[in-house]
């Protein structure tokens, strides 16, 4: 091994914190150089900074932050001791005539040190960024990041894609640990279980490094959780608000408390948060289908109405002891949980094709969605859905030169559903005049008007179900880094190993139950019913109409055999219940070099290896039988990787990589089943041959970083992917195993090759170059383009067609104008996305009439805060002032499938620092 020279002389370590100088919080990512020995370190989360094995004598340490002017503090070295550095940097001020006006931008300014000194391509947002946009969940708060977009539920972001790949092909991390699902069918992670007020920094790596887990083919979203303060600290936030479509009130609470203890070798932060609104929707969904002569109509169609309460509550818990300056450990957990109670009210119309008068035979069914006489269900769907995670880790420098990391973790997340219930009506053979004069609008009249009323609805079945998923991961690593040779020409090698392991089931249950006796449900006019008509129905000019309450749902007693016969509904269920098993181990290697003139590289190898055992159930629908399937998986990866970068000046970044990645398959999707729905005539089936998606990545990023916390930069990239999975649908298909023809088939395939290269621009920047009181409005915008491209996909007739990559929104992006006075701040920001083919209930079908496309969006949010005293603010935040939809389309814009809105949302309070 290569000693520097140094080794044989007295040495020492210097070791310190930088901290903002008012308010006396770490500042992460501060750079601290050392220019008479060339040595440059960065600071952690915490704000501390370390420098093993330097020479006993005098040095001078200047610290350097955006938006901070630099200090420069001299300290001595003596053998075997430990020198203390603690910066206090303050604020830039810049002079306006007579006023001076200190920069406020805290957080914007903690988010662009930590991405400038990171060794790959990557956005990192801090939480007073976040507290900046009217965001409530950390999806909505990732969207403003370039190259991200975001699928919604029920209004707030759900799931995100990183430069358009579909949210599959990227990770969620809390504290650098992947964290488990809550669905049962999917891997990734529900992104509005975390509050935005709960995290410290969201990091998002879009080039990988050989010490980093090689699951991300988009990018990896790192979730960090508060640090411990360098001093005291609570912070409560108080507020209220209003949502206008079910005229309901918002309610939102947290709280921070920090301090440091016992010389301040203990450090303790907690927080905790609350959020509670009731709202809903109003929705329209249709699928169309084709006449012998070709004209398309639509063939089902449902108008919707959901009444929700959704309740988030998270807390957290940080621990960090400093032993001395070379060992420290830490505790870190998260805790989150979201209920949803929800009511809905769909009206069904499953319409025949048009006769020569363009007439359409009907059924309509009207459904009510609800749940049992549990008080904690409410008469409601509930869906409870909790994560958590615990993390125990070290950082310790043994001998003064290397430096080991470790760290385990557990966690968990889960779905639980008790209790769901369903009751439908129908009138049949209703005879319906279509008019389709307005594809996005289409209105369907009864030529009989006494076909629909509430007397004319008969009873269908009552639905009871139960649900359960959960998702464990057990985590464990090991980091050792060497340093070879230290000053401007350093090299370190670093290398490691990682076991993951999850396991995942499902467990659900369904029953049909049938009235013992039918006199009180000859007809939906003689039951606890009403009338869920709104008077500004936002789907359009349509009436909901009659349904059973919830309540009454409730209140009957399924499982009185003396009142219904309940009766296994193996069908609907056994298929889709399931355990699977993940093992994956890792080791890597790689070699960190500095060449000079701010050129570096880090370059290795990660292996992976992984080996998934799965359980599931396989339904034969000819005699009603469940029995077990079985199956595993056992494969291993090479992943060579090369990260590059040039730091020109100061404030100027290159950065280049090429980089291996992959994404594992669902583990339903590899379980053998076989799932029917009987009310939809559709079979899903599994398929246990699936391969992991692979890709090869190059990246390259160029970054100019200004003083007044700004940024300008662009890039490039491109992904050859292989093996990607998409879900094969095929339309009245006949079943090869029962003979029997559904009205669609549905299987997860592997796609043989898909490219996909994009452009990303981003600039924020602070107007200051302005005259007068222009000089406080500020910028924020970015742009990505993604242009992506399916080869040889196996489906006949589509072989030659040229088809995006699922989820792929070929434009995206963020534009913000904000205003930052000393006392006041409000901003105004736009997010835009294009269409995109449908990843989730989509796919690529047997022809492009029947492709699921999510239409092009635009959100229009602002916000403002005014600081009454310096340790008291008011905000107001507003969202959705457009009313943007949520919108689908089959094949061509002109035809729904979904339109969903959610109406405009204010909330309101205060936030107090103590």
């Amino acid at each position: 091994m290569l000693l520097p020279a140094a080794t044989a002389q007295a040495q020492g370590t210097l070791a310190g914190t930088v901290v903002d100088s008012a308010s006396g919080l770490s500042l992460t990512g501060a750079s601290i150089s050392i220019a008479s020995i060339s040595r440059t370190v960065q600071t952690d989360r915490s704000g501390r900074f370390i420098v093993p094995a330097v020479a006993a004598g005098e040095y001078a340490l200047t610290a350097r932050y955006l938006g901070y002017t630099a200090a420069t503090l001299r300290v001595r070295v003596e053998n075997g001791k430990t020198a203390t550095a603690n910066f206090k940097l303050s604020a830039a001020k810049t002079q306006l005539g007579e006023v001076v006006v200190v920069a406020t931008r805290t957080g914007q300014a903690a988010a662009l040190n930590q991405q400038k000194a990171a060794t790959t391509v990557g956005n990192v947002i801090a939480a007073d960024q976040i507290g900046r946009f009217p965001d409530a969940n950390l999806g909505d708060a990732l969207k403003r990041i370039p190259g991200v977009t975001v699928a919604l539920d029920q209004g707030e972001a759900r799931f995100g894609s990183i430069r358009g790949t579909e949210p599959r092909f990227n990770s969620v991390l809390v504290n650098g640990e992947r964290v488990p699902s809550a669905e049962a069918e999917v891997r990734e992670v529900q992104l509005d279980l975390v509050p935005a007020d709960m995290v410290q920094a969201v990091e998002v790596s879009k080039t990988l490094t050989p010490d980093m887990d090689a699951d991300a083919i988009g990018g990896a979203v790192n979730v960090v959780t508060r640090a411990a303060p360098a001093g005291f600290r609570l912070s409560t936030t108080v507020g209220s608000g209003y949502n206008f479509i079910r005229e309901k009130p918002v309610v939102v609470g947290g709280v921070v408390a920090g301090n440091r203890f016992f010389d301040n070798r203990l450090g303790v932060i907690g927080s905790a948060s609350y959020f509670d609104q009731q709202f809903g929707s109003d929705n329209k969904e249709g699928t169309w289908d084709r006449t012998s002569t070709g004209s398309p109509y639509m063939n089902q169609f449902d108008l919707r109405r959901y009444d929700v309460q959704r309740t988030r509550r998270s807390a957290s818990l940080g621990l960090d002891y400093k032993f001395n300056e070379a060992n420290t450990i830490m505790w870190r957990s998260l805790y989150n949980s979201r209920d949803d109670w929800e009511n809905r009210f769909r009206a069904r119309y499953i319409l025949g094709a048009p006769n020569a008068s363009g007439i359409q035979n009907t059924e309509i069914r009207r459904q009510t969605k609800g749940g049992g006489p549990d008080p904690r269900v409410k008469a409601t769907r509930l869906e409870d859905q909790r994560m958590w995670s615990s993390q125990l880790s070290g950082e310790h420098l043994i001998a003064n030169k290397a430096t080991l990391t470790w760290s385990g973790s557990m966690a968990a997340a889960s779905e639980t559903r008790p209790d769901e219930r369903y009751i439908d009506w129908r009138s049949r053979n209703v005879s319906i005049q279509p008019n389709y004069t307005d594809q996005q609008n289409p209105q369907f009249s009864a030529t009989n008007p006494a076909q629909v009323a509430p007397t004319a609805f008969t009873f269908r079945r009552i639905e009871q179900l139960e649900s359960f998923t959960e998702d464990r991961d057990m985590n464990g690593r090991i980091d050792l880094l060497l340093p070879l040779r230290e000053g401007e020409k350093a090299s370190r090698l670093k290398f490691g190993a990682r076991y993951r392991g999850k396991e995942k089931l499902r467990d659900n249950s369904y029953n049909f139950a049938t009235p013992v006796t039918g006199s009180a449900f000859a007809n939906l006019g003689l039951t606890g019913s009403g009338d869920y008509t709104v008077d500004n129905n936002l789907a359009g000019n349509y009436a909901y109409g009659t349904f059973s309450t919830p309540e009454y749902l409730s209140k009957l007693d399924l499982f009185n055999s003396s009142q219904f016969r309940l009766a296994d509904q193996p069908g609907e269920y056994a298929a889709g219940n399931f355990d699977a098993e993940e093992r994956v181990t890792g080791g890597y290697g790689m070699l960190e070099q500095l060449f000079g003139n701010g050129l570096s590289l880090i370059a290795g190898v990660r292996v992976e290896n992984t080996n998934i055992d799965y359980r599931g159930f396989q339904y034969n629908v000819d005699n009603d039988a469940v029995s077990p399937t079985t199956g595993s998986q056992t494969y291993t990866d090479v992943l060579p990787s090369v990260n590059v970068r040039w730091e020109q000046s100061r404030n100027t970044v290159f950065r280049a990589a090429w980089t291996n990645t992959l994404a594992r398959p669902n583990y339903f999707d590899l379980v053998p089943y076989r799932e029917i729905s009987l009310e939809d005539n559709e079979l899903a089936t599994g398929n246990p041959n699936l391969k992991p998606t692979r890709a090869m990545n190059f990246d390259f990023m160029a970054e100019r970083y200004f003083e007044n916390v700004g940024l300008l930069s662009a890039g490039v990239f491109h992904k050859r992917i292989t093996d990607f999975i998409f879900n094969f649908t095929q339309f009245q298909a006949r079943d090869a195993v029962t003979g029997q023809t559904f009205s669609q088939i549905s299987t997860p395939r592997n796609g043989p090759e898909a490219t996909l290269t994009g452009i990303e621009v981003a600039a924020q920047r602070q107007l200051d170059f302005l005259p007068g009181i222009l000089r406080y409005l500020g910028v924020y915008a970015n742009y990505t383009f993604n242009e992506s491209e399916v080869s040889g996909l196996d489906i006949e007739g589509r072989e030659n067609e040229k088809l995006p990559l699922l989820g792929t929104a070929k434009h995206s992006g963020n534009l913000s104008l904000s205003f930052d006075s000393k006392r006041f701040t409000a901003r105004v920001a736009m997010n835009y996305q294009s269409e995109s083919l449908d990843a989730g209930e989509g796919g690529y079908n047997e022809d492009a009439f029947f492709d699921r496309w999510a239409d092009r969006r635009t959100d229009i949010d602002a916000n403002a805060t005014f600081q009454i005293t310096s340790k008291s603010r008011f905000f107001l935040d507003a969202n959705n002032l457009n009313n943007r939809p949520l919108r689908y389309f089959q094949g061509n814009r002109g035809r729904l499938m979904q339109d969903e809105f959610y109406g405009r949302r204010i909330q309101t309070g205060f936030k107090f620092d103590f």
